[in-house]
């Protein structure tokens, strides 16, 4: 007596399977730098908020991560503004100084200024930029515009950045997108606490 296994079971065992490697997934990383960009309407006076901007001795009271901001050397009195600055971020394990080159610019009539931090030279980042601008609500392209409140004000956050090394990039892939919207909201409280709610 022959014993044959079934039709279905030795097409199963006989059948050739084609090999397929298993699946890779590739990243593609930016070869120019990123942009996060962020803007809130407030209620209050541009120069106000343009001096709020610039005291960068104040970012560790509300700046996300910011542990010490220290301003190393400002403009000559009477407004003595930053333009160099340390700031040291940490979180967890983590702990870097950046030295940041500093522009304040403020507008004529106290209609607003731009704050720019340029911390680049860093061995994390090949490029690391921050932008402030504060306008007054009244103005929009750089025409007047009527609008019922006098105090209002557009402030924009513009974060420019491409890390050193690939790695970092492809770690933080899911976490840096939103740190622009945290350091504006973070910025909102500070005028809050300040300047009072409106």
């Amino acid at each position: 007596m022959i014993l044959r296994p079934s039709p279905s079971l030795s097409s199963r065992l006989l059948s050739t399977r084609t090999f397929r490697p298993p699946q890779t997934r590739t990243f593609i990383l930016p070869s120019t730098s990123q942009r996060l960009t962020v803007s809130r309407n407030l209620r209050h006076p541009p120069s106000q908020l343009f001096t709020l901007i610039s005291d960068i001795n104040s970012y560790s009271s509300f700046v996300p991560f910011c542990v010490k901001s220290t301003v190393t050397s400002t403009t000559p009195p009477p407004d003595s503004l930053p333009t160099t600055a340390d700031l040291q971020v940490g979180w967890g394990g983590y702990d870097e100084t950046f030295t940041s080159k500093v522009k304040c610019e403020r507008y004529d009539g106290g209609t607003g200024g731009v704050v720019t931090a340029d911390a680049s030279e860093n061995g994390i980042f090949e490029v690391l930029r921050a932008r402030w601008v504060v306008n007054d609500k009244n103005v929009d392209g750089g025409n007047k515009v009527e609008v019922k409140d006098k105090e209002e004000s557009k402030v924009d956050l513009e974060i420019e950045y491409k890390f050193a090394n690939p790695l970092y990039a492809v770690m933080s892939e899911a976490v840096v997108p939103v740190v622009a919207g945290k350091i504006i909201e973070a910025f909102e409280g500070r005028v809050e606490q300040v300047l009072g709610k409106r």
